[in-house]
Parts: structure tokens; sequence; C-alpha cells
């Protein structure tokens, strides 16, 4: 046996074809290569089992199934046949195996929740590459290494990648990992194999519940993701949001482990005094006897909890909290996460928020800064939970004056269908503009914006495309709106 079968050895193997070495792994017939392992894998759109004799045809030599069904029609395949149980699961250890244990002397903290993944994992990035730690980030903005970056596309990349990602880092000098979880991610075994120095938890409210059906589901989802870590660590660390229902409910399931809590509530890292301007965000927090007085240059509310998740786990972890204090200054806004675009005499801010919660917790900082009107532009994902949308609708007609209901990626439903959805939420007492091309849309907000009014683009933020149909097109918030701002002589 050689060594490339200790792949799969531990495996089920239903037909040992004496295969060749292996040099490759994946689950895409489109990227099949010589002596590759093929993994069947049944997704929501397409079953991987129906490609085994493309996949062996281009050169797969091993293939994992799940499927027993599919076992009587692969008798004549020239392939070692390996059944498993759960094939997400196998090849996230198969991966791991492939790519040499990639974690094992990484320090990876993975930061999980609703809101604010972004942010956290971004600050822990620069909170460590400030201390001097060589560190890399993977998450729904880049995957980056130093200078380096990599190709970018989910929110945390499925196993095969993910290990990939891990070993080119630590390859090139790589001590820590920041990375965003998804619950789609620990649901779908894209983690699963992976040493987690500790984990981070901002928050739990209402999205993607077209996958996990109910609140309760999606909560334990993340929950299982902080199991995993502490079985595969013990003391891995662990920090949680206790101002968020559910973030309480991660401290009260793990109080006995190596955690602690941040929020308003906490009696361990206890926010305290705290105001939001323009300039920034100036607020005190109580940890360990000690009143830490922080000031940052990111701007609203809900960027406390955020400085304050990677604060709490970095000083618990034992950074020193002097130089906490004083990174907290250099910290630089993440793009498309209440991102300032100069205007003349207004202000115009593009802003992720996607879901009710976060629509609401940005709506909720412009109004301390309001000097006149907040127009606000925003639609909703298409073949994406539906039930937030009217709730969307019903945040922006309190918060906002103007609302123009537009597209966002409306995938493959038709974008004025979302509009309606939007709309079953409001009460249409405020002035409300439809119009569905998102261009058009941004350009009519920046047209009607007067002075000491704030426009608010919202909903892709950092992302730099509009997926509609099957197509994918380039599409930049900021971009779109510097552009009209330019046109109708409105930039600063």
């Amino acid at each position: 046996m050689n060594k490339y079968k200790l792949l799969y050895k531990d495996f089920k193997i239903l037909k040992d074809s004496k295969s060749e070495e292996i040099i490759h792994i994946t689950n895409n017939t489109k990227d099949i290569k010589p002596n590759s392992i093929f993994f069947a894998i049944k997704g929501s759109k397409f079953d991987g089992h129906q490609f085994i004799k493309k996949a062996v045809s281009k050169g797969a030599k091993v293939i994992f199934i799940s499927d027993k069904s599919k076992i009587k029609d692969l008798k004549n395949i020239n392939a070692t046949i390996v059944l498993v149980d759960n094939t997400r699961k196998a090849q996230a250890l198969v991966a791991k195996k492939f790519y040499g244990n990639p974690s094992k002397d990484l320090k990876v903290i993975g930061i999980t929740g609703t809101n604010g993944k972004t942010t956290v994992s971004n600050l822990i990035y620069q909170y460590l590459s400030m201390y001097g730690k060589e560190i890399g980030i993977i998450g729904t903005i880049w995957y980056r290494f130093k200078d380096k970056i990599y190709d970018a596309g989910r929110t945390t990349p499925d196993s095969i990648k993910w290990n990939e990602l891990l070993r080119k880092m630590k390859n090139q000098g790589a001590q820590f990992i920041s990375a965003e979880i998804s619950s789609h991610a620990i649901d779908q075994y894209r983690v699963y194999g992976t040493k987690f120095e500790g984990g981070i938890f901002t928050n739990l409210t209402q999205d993607h519940l077209d996958y996990h059906k109910d609140m309760e589901s999606y909560f334990q989802t993340k929950k299982s993701f902080f199991d995993y870590i502490l079985q595969e660590k013990e003391d891995a660390l662990i920090s949680t949001n206790v101002d968020n229902y559910y973030g309480k409910r991660i401290y009260e399931e793990f109080k006995n482990k190596n955690i602690i809590s941040y929020g308003k509530e906490s009696s361990q890292f206890k926010i305290k005094n705290f105001e939001t301007s323009m300039e920034g965000l100036y607020f005190e927090v109580n940890y360990k006897g000690k009143i830490l007085k922080l000031k940052s240059r990111l701007r609203g509310d809900f960027n406390i909890y955020n400085i304050s998740a990677a604060f709490s786990f970095l000083a618990e972890y034992g950074i020193d909290i002097e130089f906490l204090k004083e990174a907290t200054r250099k910290l630089i806004p993440i793009k498309g996460r209440f991102e300032i675009i100069p205007a003349k005499d207004f202000l115009v801010v593009n802003d992720y928020a996607h879901t009710p919660d976060a629509l609401e917790n940005i709506l909720k900082s412009l109004l301390k800064i309001k000097k006149r009107r907040i127009i606000i532009v925003f639609g909703a994902g298409g073949d994406r939970d539906k039930t937030k949308r009217p709730k969307m609708g019903s945040i922006a007609e309190k918060y906002a004056d103007i609302i123009i209901l537009t597209s966002d990626n409306p995938r493959s439903e038709d974008p004025v269908d979302i509009i309606e959805d939007i709309k079953t939420g409001m009460e249409m007492k405020k002035d409300i503009i439809e119009i569905v091309d998102r261009e058009e849309a941004i350009k009519e907000a920046i047209k009607i914006a007067m002075p000491e009014d704030i426009v608010l683009i919202s909903g892709k933020g950092h992302e730099t495309y509009q997926i509609i149909g099957e197509n994918i097109y380039h599409f930049d918030d900021s971009d779109v709106a510097k552009k009209y701002l330019k046109m109708f002589n409105k930039s600063r």
C-alpha cells in the first residue's frame, strides 16, 4: 500500500482497483486531474453521484460515495470505490490528511454569528498584525496572508479549499489564522478536522431561515461549532456577547470552560459609558477591575461590540492590555461596513446590512448624527429567507425618511416580487420609491440628496458583483455612488 492510500484506508472500500498515487482531490468534475480523488457530494442543486462516470473518464482513481443505491452501477468502473455515511465529513478528513494537517501548527481563531463576523475577523487580523504576529485571514472580503490575496468566494470555503489555504499560509510563515465560520460551513463540515485555538460568538439574529428553518435550529448549528472546538482542544478560548439572547445561552452552555463574556450585561468585559460620532467611537470597559478607556475611528454603536469581541478574546488570550488599548486607536474601518463615500455637503454611507438586525443597527447609528433626512436604498437577496423581507421594510420605514426599494442579488427570483415582499411589512406612510435597477436607484438617491441629508446604500457593502438569474455582473455600490456624485457635481 503506497502512502497515498493512507488518505482513504480508514473508510469502507467497496472496490479496490489498486489505484496509482493520488495527486489531487476535488468534488468538481471540471477540476478533475489524472490520479484524483473525486467526492460525489449531494448538494441542493446537483448530485455528484450523477457525474461519477465523467470523473473517472477524466482521470479520477478514487471515488467517495454515500448513496448505496449507486453501488450496482459502479461494478465496471475502473476506480477504487469508497462508501461513507457523510461525504462532506469524509472529504474534510481526507483534505486534512492530503494537505498535511495544516492546523496542527497554526493558531486558528474562528468567528461565528449572524452579524459582525467580517469586522471582528478583520479586527483580530489588525490587532495581531500590529502585535508583530504573522496572521492570515479567511472570510467574506478576501482570503489573505500579507500582500498575497488568494481568490475569495464563500465566507468559509469548502474543506478542500480551506485546508489548501491553511497549508499555503502556513508554508508562507503564518502563525495565526483569523477566520469567519458561517453556519453553512458548520453544518456542511467545511472546517471539520481543524484544530481551533478558540472561537468568538458575535450574536444571532434572523437570517438563513431558508436553510435552517427556525431560529433554534440555527442556534444549535452555531453552538455545535463550540462543542466541536472544545472536543478538539479542551482549553480552547471562547468569547461571547451576552447582550444577545443566544450569546447568553452560549455563555451558560460553556460557563465551566475557558470562556469570557462581553457586553453591557457582562461581569467580565463590561461595556460602560460610550459615545459615537462621525469621528468614531469612545467607550469604557471594566475588565478585571480596571477601567479601560477606548477610542476608535470605527463608527456606529454596533462596532463597540465588534471591538469588544476582538479585544476581550485577545486580552483573555494573553495579549498585553496597554498594547490593545493603543492599537484600538489605529484600527482601520472595514470596506463596506459603515463606509463613508466623500460628498460635498451630505453624507453617503455604504453598508453590508442585509438582515433586519443589521439594518436596524446601522439606521439607529445614523439617527444619532442625523440633521435633516435619511434616504435609504436597499433590497433583499433572491432565493434566500423570505420572512426577513417585510421586517426589513418595516425597519426602513420606521427610521428612514425616504425609502428607495431596489434589487439586491435577485438570483432566480423576479426583483419586483422581492420588492412586493418587502412592502408587505410597510404601512406606506413615508416617501417610497420603487426602482428595480440598482444603479438607477443609487443615482436617484444621489440626485435628490440635499445638504445635511444622509444617503444609506445598504445590503451589498464590499461586494463587487450582482447576481441576476444565472449571471454574475460587476457591480460596486461605492463606485456607482462616486460616479453619480461626480456627475451631479456633489463629490468632495
